[in-house]
């Protein structure tokens, strides 16, 4: 197991994370909306294509979120407050005490906004997400029903990273790149 310490600009004590390989699949086993993506036999598209079996892998109902990027921002989200609470469950009396004063910033063009989002939500923490001027109102409107904070950058998905990295410095709060 290896830890890694996210640095915050403010005089309180640094956030200190586990990145440990079992932890993804012990987290989904008790998440109430996993499910394991569905995979479908595509018997005549593989004889069209000269292939001797196809499967393809639907991520279309992905936690309710519509895409296979779901899983990792919530993730993120869940590992970071269960470490900074010390214990192992996002859900505990000491992981809602500390995650009702987490704030998450990431810049998306959309599907990892939306998991860090619904993460920030589940959990009890705040999301801000940063989205350039190109990212289209319906997806922000979609984000903002998970009660994150959106805010709109200028140019281009690269300078969203600026603005979420420069955020994340001002306010203290905790950087998720995607």
């Amino acid at each position: 197991m290896m830890i890694l310490n996210a640095h915050r600009t403010d005089q309180r004590k640094p956030y200190l994370f586990r990145v440990d390989a079992a932890r993804p699949l012990a987290f989904l086993g008790s998440c109430p909306v996993y499910t394991p993506t569905p995979l479908h036999h595509m018997e005549t598209l593989a004889k069209r294509l000269g292939l001797a079996q196809l499967w393809v892998k639907d991520e279309t109902q992905r936690m309710r979120l519509g895409s296979f990027k779901a899983l990792g921002g919530a993730y993120a989200v869940a590992q970071m407050i269960s470490d900074a609470a010390g214990g192992s469950d996002p859900t505990g009396p000491e992981a809602k005490a500390l995650a009702k004063d987490m704030t998450f910033i990431t810049a998306s063009a959309g599907n990892h906004g939306l998991s860090v989002a619904a993460g920030a939500k589940v959990f009890g923490a705040q999301a801000v997400i940063v989205l350039a001027e190109t990212v289209p109102e319906g997806f922000a409107d979609r984000i903002r029903a998970l009660g994150a904070r959106v805010l709109r950058s200028k140019g281009n998905y690269e300078q969203s990273i600026v603005t979420a990295k420069a955020e994340s410095e001002a306010n203290g709060w905790i950087h998720l790149a995607d």
